[in-house]
């Protein structure tokens, strides 16, 4: 059996892989309906969270807020979103996600399930179960380390 910092790295390695997969896939997806990558990875997530602060926006995609601003202009000029101005503080701007946009997100995140539900059907259902609870442990051990 291998050693645990041998077993470690390569689990980082196949992370690695995997993530660019993962990257690749939605840069094909994000262009297929015609928008960046990055423009989709705000998208997502909005729907995910519900409406959120530039701010938020800024420290999700760990980017500068010039950016921030450039993938909501496009996004809101395309109808996927809309800025609201909260009515207490008209400084702080949400992005909201309209229907179009979650008709987007939808109809891809439908579109990744049937991907990985295809490949999956080579696996037995115990071996998926636990490498599902695994993957679940092991995100959540490390988002609390950061």
């Amino acid at each position: 059996m291998l050693e645990d910092k041998e077993l470690a790295g390569h689990l980082d390695s196949l992370l690695q892989r995997l993530s660019v997969s993962t990257h690749r896939q939605k840069n094909l997806f994000a262009e297929e309906v015609g928008i960046s990558r990055q423009q989709f990875d705000v998208l997502c997530i909005i729907y995910e969270k519900g409406q959120i602060t530039m701010g938020e926006l800024c420290m999700e995609i760990s980017s500068a807020c010039s950016t921030a601003t450039d993938l909501a202009d496009k996004l809101e000029k395309a109808g996927y979103v809309e800025r609201l101005r909260e009515k207490r503080d008209r400084r702080v701007v949400r992005l909201n996600i309209l229907p179009k946009g979650e008709k987007l997100i939808k109809s891809v995140l439908e579109r990744r399930a049937e991907k990985l539900g295809t490949i999956m059907e080579d696996f037995e259902e115990e071996e998926l179960m636990k490498a599902i609870s695994f993957l679940e442990t092991l995100t959540d051990r490390l988002g609390r380390t950061g």
